[in-house]
């Protein structure tokens, strides 16, 4: 299942099919399986798909509409974080 999975994923344009079907493969199995990799297939983000984004160590919670953290955001995070007012923390 594991190489139509990646095949499916690359002819789709995903550019880390592997990477993507081991996520994918990890969060279920099935018909549920094959519903989220229809969902990324038909170009909903994976992030989005699997529920969750991984930043800077941390899992954060991703629902459809919701800003999708990418790595280059992290600088930003870590920038924000460090400038913050002491009153918030």
């Amino acid at each position: 299942m594991t190489d139509v999975l990646v095949a499916r994923l690359r002819a789709a344009g995903c550019v880390y099919a592997e990477e993507e079907a081991a996520l994918l493969g990890a969060e279920a199995a099935g018909e549920r399986l094959e519903e989220l990799v229809a969902r990324r297939v038909a170009g909903e983000p994976l992030e989005t798909v699997l529920g969750w984004a991984e930043l800077d160590g941390l899992r954060l919670r991703v629902d459809p509409g919701c800003f999708v953290p990418r790595l280059r955001t992290v600088l930003l995070a870590r920038l924000a974080l460090r400038e913050r007012p002491r009153t918030l923390l």
